[in-house]
C-alpha cells in the first residue's frame, strides 16, 4: 500500500511541477467543458458542489469501455466485482449492491433504473454521449437505494445531422464484437430516429479438460423515436434490451492454476435477458421546467450452477435458479429554468410498482461422497417478491453576493415490500406464508459552496443515505426470519474544484467521511450454497479522493486519479468482527493514463490502474490482495476511420472478482486475463 501510495504522489508532484513548463507551450490545448446532468440539470461538471467523476463520448471510445465493468477503472473509490452474466457488485466508498434486493448503488439509463432484476443489471456500453459517476448519497434526488451512489448513463440521442458507424473487432479467445448505428431525421427540425445494435461472442477463459470450448454471446440493441412539436416541448421514445447467454460455470476453486480445470461432468449455464420501454417528456414553460418519465422495466434470469470439485467429478450437489421481473415506474419534475436567477429550485414524484417471481433449488445427490446414487433430493424454495415505492423530493438553492451558494433538499420515501414464500424439501412442505412491511424515510441534505473565483471552488455537504428494508426471496422459513431492516447513514465531504491556466488542467480533491447503521450484510452458507440477509453491524467509511486532467499538448492528454479508503465494523453482532474491513470497500484504487493523436492520425495509449486489498465477507475470510493492471492502444485515426491494436492485462495478472466457500472447497470468479484483439471503426 506504501509503495503505490508513493508511486501516486509522485506523479502527482511531477504534474504539478510540469504544469508552468506546460503553459508556456503555444499548441496546448483547452480541455472541454464537460456538461453533466447530476442535479437533474444541465452544468458544468466543475460547477457542481459534489464529487461527479464524468466520462465523455470520446474518453469512452479511447478508453474501449466495453461495459459496466469497465468503469470503475478511471473513477476513484468506485469498485465493480464482475459476477459474469449478472452484471456483478457495485460499490462506492464501501457501500455496495451486496444485498441485491437493497442496492447502494444505483445504475440509471436515460433517467431509467436499469435493472433486469435482483441479480441482473443492463450491463453493455454502446452508443453513449457520456457516464456520470456522483460519489456520496444520491437518495434527495434519485431515491430507490442511492446510498453510496449513481451511476447514470447518458445515450446518445438522435438529431439533425444524419450519422452512421460500425465497429468490428477480433481478439484472442475466439472474441469478436460487431457494432452498428444509424441517426438523423426524418424531418427535418421535428422527427429523428436512431437504432443501434451490438453483438459479442467469445470462448470462455477457463479451460474444461475432456470438453469442447465453451462460449458467451451477448446481444443488445436500442431504438430512439425523437419528437419535437414545438420549440418547447420534446418526447423520447426507447426501446432497449439485452440477451446474455453463456455454457459453462464460473466458479473455479482458488487454486495455483484456476484456469484449467478438471471435467466435473456437469452442463452449466446461465440465460439473461431484459427489455426497457421508455417515454420521456421535456417541456420548456416560460417560468420552469417539466420532465415527466414513464418507463416498464423487465427481465428473465436461468441458470444452472454446482460444478463439484470434491467427488471426482460425481457431481453430488448442484443448483438450478431463475427469476423473473417487472416493474412500472412514473417520475416528474418541475425546476427552475432561470440559470442567472439567485434562487434555483427542483421539485418532482417518483412512483414504482414491480414484482418478481423467484425459484431456485438445490439438488442432492442421495448418495454421498464415493457412493452417488445419481437419484437427487431436492430442495425447493418459490417466492414472489412485490415492491411498493412512493417518494416526494425536492431541493432550492439560493446564492448570496454572486459567490456563496446555499442548498437544501428532502426527500420523503415510502416502501412496502409484500413476499409469498414456500419451502419444499423433496415433497415435504417446510414453509409456506405471506408476509409484508411498510417503511418510511426522510432523506436530507445540506450543501454550501464558494466560488473563490472563475477557476476555483470550494464545497461542503452532509446528507443522510437510506437503503430500504425487504425479504430474502430463497431464504428464512419464518417471515422474522427472511427479513431485513432499512440501512441508513450520515456521510460528510468537503473539497475543492479547480481549473488552471485557461481550462488546461482540472484538478479536483475532496475528503468524506460516512457512519452508516443497521448495515445490511450477505451470508452464504458453505453447506447450502444459500444467501440470507441480515442487519448486523455498524460500520465507519472514510477516505479521500483526487482527480486531475490535463492537455499540456495538443492531442496529449494525460489523467489521474487516487482513491482511498479506510472502512471497519465499529459495531457487530459477532464481537469477533468488530475491527474487520467492510466487505467490497478496496484499501485504495489509482489510475493513471497517457494518450496521444497526432496531427496526422496516429494514436497511442498507456493505462495503468492499481486496486487495494478488498474482502468478499464481513468474517474477512476471504480476500483479494492488492494489483495492477496495465492496459494499451495504438492504432491510426483519423474522422471517418480507425484501426487499433489493443491489449487489456498486459501483464496478465490473475486476481478474482468474488471469493468464498462452497461445499467446502475455496471458490471464486476470476477476473479476466491478458486479452488482445483489433478492432476497426468506420464513420459516414
Amino acid at each position: 500500500m506504501k509503495k503505490w501510495f508513493g508511486a501516486v504522489c509522485g506523479l502527482w508532484m511531477v504534474c504539478l511541477v510540469a504544469f508552468p513548463i506546460f503553459a508556456e507551450e503555444k499548441d496546448a490545448a483547452v480541455l472541454d467543458t464537460m456538461i453533466v446532468t447530476a442535479q437533474k440539470k444541465e452544468e458544468n461538471v466543475q460547477d457542481v458542489p459534489g464529487s461527479v467523476s464524468v466520462l465523455g463520448d470520446l474518453q469512452i471510445e479511447d478508453a474501449g469501455i466495453d461495459s459496466l465493468d469497465d468503469v470503475h477503472l478511471y473513477v476513484p473509490n468506485f469498485a465493480t466485482y464482475s459476477m459474469g452474466a449478472v452484471g456483478g457488485y457495485y460499490s462506492i466508498r464501501g457501500q455496495n449492491n451486496l444485498i441485491n434486493a437493497s442496492e447502494a448503488v444505483g445504475i440509471y439509463i436515460d433517467d431509467v433504473p436499469a435493472s433486469i432484476s435482483s441479480w441482473a443489471k443492463f450491463n453493455d456500453i454502446y452508443e453513449t454521449e457520456r457516464i456520470e459517476v456522483l460519489r456520496g448519497p444520491q437518495g434527495n434526488l434519485y431515491g430507490l437505494n442511492a446510498a453510496g451512489g449513481v451511476v447514470n448513463i447518458i445515450t446518445r440521442k438522435p438529431g439533425n445531422i444524419s450519422r452512421a458507424n460500425a465497429v468490428m473487432e477480433y481478439g484472442n479467445y475466439e472474441s469478436q464484437a460487431y457494432q452498428a448505428m444509424v441517426s438523423g431525421p426524418v424531418v427535418k427540425d421535428n422527427l429523428f430516429v436512431g437504432l443501434a445494435g451490438k453483438y459479442k461472442s467469445r470462448d470462455s477463459y477457463i479451460e474444461e479438460a475432456g470438453t469442447d470450448t465453451h462460449e458467451e454471446d451477448r446481444l443488445s440493441s436500442r431504438a430512439q423515436l425523437r419528437w419535437t412539436p414545438g420549440d418547447r416541448t420534446e418526447i423520447l421514445l426507447t426501446v432497449a434490451s439485452e440477451d446474455y447467454a453463456s455454457d459453462y460455470g464460473e466458479w473455479v476453486r482458488t487454486d495455483d492454476d484456476p484456469f484449467k480445470i478438471e471435467n466435473m461432468g456437469l452442463d452449466e449455464d446461465v440465460d439473461v435477458s431484459g427489455n426497457i420501454y421508455s417515454m420521456t417528456i421535456r417541456h420548456h414553460a416560460p417560468w420552469f421546467d417539466l420532465t415527466a418519465v414513464t418507463a416498464g422495466v423487465s427481465g428473465e434470469y436461468d441458470s444452472i450452477v454446482g460444478k463439484d470439485y470434491t467427488s471426482g467429478g460425481d457431481n453430488l450437489k448442484y443448483m438450478v435458479a431463475g427469476q423473473e421481473s417487472r416493474k412500472g415506474l412514473q417520475e416528474i419534475r418541475l425546476a427552475s429554468n432561470a440559470e442567472k436567477q439567485n434562487l434555483q429550485w427542483l421539485l418532482g414524484g417518483f412512483y414504482l410498482d414491480g414484482e418478481e417471481d423467484n425459484r431456485n433449488s438445490v439438488f442432492n445427490d442421495t448418495g454421498g461422497a464415493g457412493a452417488p446414487t445419481g437419484v437427487y433430493a431436492e430442495d425447493k424454495t418459490q417466492s414472489t417478491i412485490g415492491t411498493q415505492t412512493f417518494s416526494l423530493f425536492g431541493q432550492a438553492g439560493y446564492t448570496f453576493f454572486d459567490r456563496l451558494t446555499a442548498t437544501a433538499g428532502l426527500r420523503y420515501d415510502r416502501d412496502e415490500r409484500e413476499t409469498d414464500f414456500e419451502h419444499d424439501s423433496n415433497g415435504t412442505v417446510i414453509s409456506d406464508y405471506e408476509a409484508s412491511a411498510t417503511w418510511d424515510a426522510y432523506s436530507p441534505k445540506f450543501m454550501i459552496d464558494y466560488r473563490i473565483n472563475d477557476s476555483a471552488m470550494t464545497y461542503a455537504s452532509v446528507a443522510k443515505g437510506y437503503k430500504a428494508g425487504g425479504f430474502s426471496s430463497h431464504t428464512g422459513d419464518t417471515p422474522q426470519a427472511a427479513m431485513f431492516d432499512p440501512e441508513y447513514s450520515w456521510s460528510y465531504e468537503a473539497g475543492v474544484k479547480t481549473d488552471w491556466l485557461g481550462n488546461r488542467i482540472i484538478a479536483n480533491l475532496c475528503g468524506f467521511y460516512t457512519m452508516v447503521d443497521d448495515i445490511q450484510i450477505m451470508y452464504t452458507d458453505p453447506a447450502s450454497w444459500q444467501m440470507s440477509y441480515k442487519n448486523a453491524a455498524e460500520a465507519r467509511l472514510w477516505g479521500i479522493e483526487l482527480e486531475a486532467m490535463l492537455r499540456p499538448l495538443t492531442g496529449l492528454q494525460i489523467t489521474g486519479s487516487f482513491g482511498l479508503l479506510e472502512s471497519e465494523f465499529t459495531e457487530h453482532e459477532t464481537q469477533a468482527y468488530v475491527g474487520n474491513h467492510v466487505p467490497l470497500a478496496p484499501a485504495y484504487q489509482a489510475g493513471l493514463s497517457a494518450q496521444y493523436l497526432s496531427p496526422w492520425g496516429l494514436f497511442l495509449r498507456a493505462e495503468g490502474i492499481w486496486t487495494g486489498k478488498s474482502y468478499f465477507g464481513e468474517d474477512n475470510l476471504y480476500s483479494q490482495d492488492d494489483y495492477v493492471i496495465a492496459n494499451a492502444r495504438i492504432g491510426y485515426q483519423i474522422d471517418t476511420f480507425g484501426i487499433f491494436f489493443y491489449m487489456k492485462n498486459a501483464f496478465d495478472k490473475t486476481y478474482y472478482t468474488f471469493a468464498n466457500s462452497r461445499g467446502g472447497v475455496d471458490k471464486g470468479i476470476l477476473g479476466a486475463p491478458r486479452t488482445f484483439g483489433i478492432q476497426a471503426t468506420l464513420r459516414f
